[in-house]
C-alpha cells in the first residue's frame, strides 16, 4: 500500500511529536483497546492538547484510556477535516504519533480504530457518478475502491483480487495523489469515452492511457472526496456496510469482507 506521509502542518507539533510504533504483549484479539477516561482526565488532557496544538487548528474529539498500558491515553483529534489518533500521558505533557500494534499477531490497532472512526454510509456518502463502474456477474454486491494510476499495490490488487470478484459491482474512484504523472494519466482516463476500459487496460495490462485531457475532468472533486473521507493511501476499499480496509488485501480476505458486508441487516 502506498500511504503518503502525514504530518500536522504546525511546526510546534512537529517538534513535539516523535513518530514511533508502540508494541505491547497483551493478547487482545478483537476486543477494544480503549476504555472511558474520567471527566478530570479528559478535561486535563484536552486542555493540554488545546494549549499545544490549538493554534494549528487541531480539535480534540475524544479521550480514552488505553487498556493494557498503564498511563497511556488515546486522543482522537480533527485536523483540517480529517480524524487522527495520537497518544499521550495522563498530564498531556508528552505525545506520540504512531501506530499501536499487538505484538503476537502484529495487528495494527491504530489503523483498525481509524477504520471504525471513518466508517461511511455507502449509499449516501459516495457520489457514484464520479466513479468508474465495473460489473462482475449479477453485480448484486457493491464495493468502492480509491486507486492511484501509478500505485503498484493497486495494480496488483486489481489483478489478483478485484478482477476475481463474483456478482459484485466495483466503483473505482480515481485518486491521483502520487505526482504529476498520476494526474496526467487520470485526466486522460477521465476524458475517455470508455473510462473503465482504459483504466483496466492500464492497471491490468500496462497499456498507457491516451487521448485528450481537456474535457474538464472532475479530478479536483475526486481528490477532495478522498481527502474528506480520510483516504490517506491507496488502495483504500469501502465495503457495502460502510467499513473499510487499507492496502492490497488478498483475494480470499476481499471475498470474505464483501460477503460479510452485503448480508442483510
Amino acid at each position: 500500500m502506498i500511504r503518503p506521509s502525514f504530518a500536522f502542518s504546525s511546526s510546534t507539533f512537529s517538534r513535539s511529536v516523535a513518530a514511533v510504533a508502540l508494541v505491547f504483549s497483551a493478547w487482545v484479539g478483537n476486543t477494544a483497546i480503549a476504555s472511558p477516561a474520567s471527566k478530570a482526565q479528559v478535561d486535563r488532557i484536552t486542555a493540554a492538547m488545546n494549549e499545544s496544538l490549538g493554534a494549528s487548528g487541531v480539535k480534540v474529539l475524544s479521550v480514552e484510556k488505553v487498556d493494557y498500558i498503564d498511563g497511556l491515553f488515546e486522543v482522537v483529534v480533527n485536523h483540517s477535516g480529517s480524524k487522527k489518533i495520537l497518544y499521550t500521558n495522563a498530564s498531556g505533557s508528552h505525545m506520540i504519533l504512531g501506530d499501536l500494534m499487538e505484538s503476537k499477531s502484529m495487528a495494527n490497532l491504530t489503523e483498525a480504530k481509524m477504520d471504525k472512526l471513518n466508517a461511511i454510509n455507502f449509499e449516501k456518502d459516495l457520489p457514484i457518478g464520479l466513479a468508474l463502474k465495473s460489473v462482475y456477474g449479477t453485480g448484486a454486491r457493491k464495493i468502492a475502491v480509491f486507486e492511484d494510476p501509478n500505485c503498484g499495490y493497486c495494480k496488483r490488487f486489481r489483478k489478483e483480487a478485484l478482477s476475481k470478484l463474483q456478482d459484485t459491482t466495483v466503483y473505482t474512484f480515481v485518486f491521483p495523489v502520487l505526482g504529476k504523472d498520476s494526474l496526467d494519466k487520470a485526466q486522460k482516463i477521465m476524458c475517455a469515452d470508455n473510462k473503465a476500459k482504459m483504466w483496466d487496460d492500464w492497471m491490468m495490462n500496462d497499456q498507457p492511457p491516451s487521448g485528450k485531457t481537456d474535457c474538464n475532468p472532475p479530478i479536483n472533486d475526486l481528490v477532495a472526496l478522498g481527502r474528506s473521507m480520510g483516504v490517506s493511501g491507496t488502495p483504500t476499499i469501502f465495503f457495502q456496510d460502510g467499513t473499510r480496509a487499507s492496502g492490497a488485501i488478498p483475494a480470499s480476505e476481499l471475498n470474505r469482507r464483501v460477503a460479510l458486508a452485503s448480508r442483510p441487516k
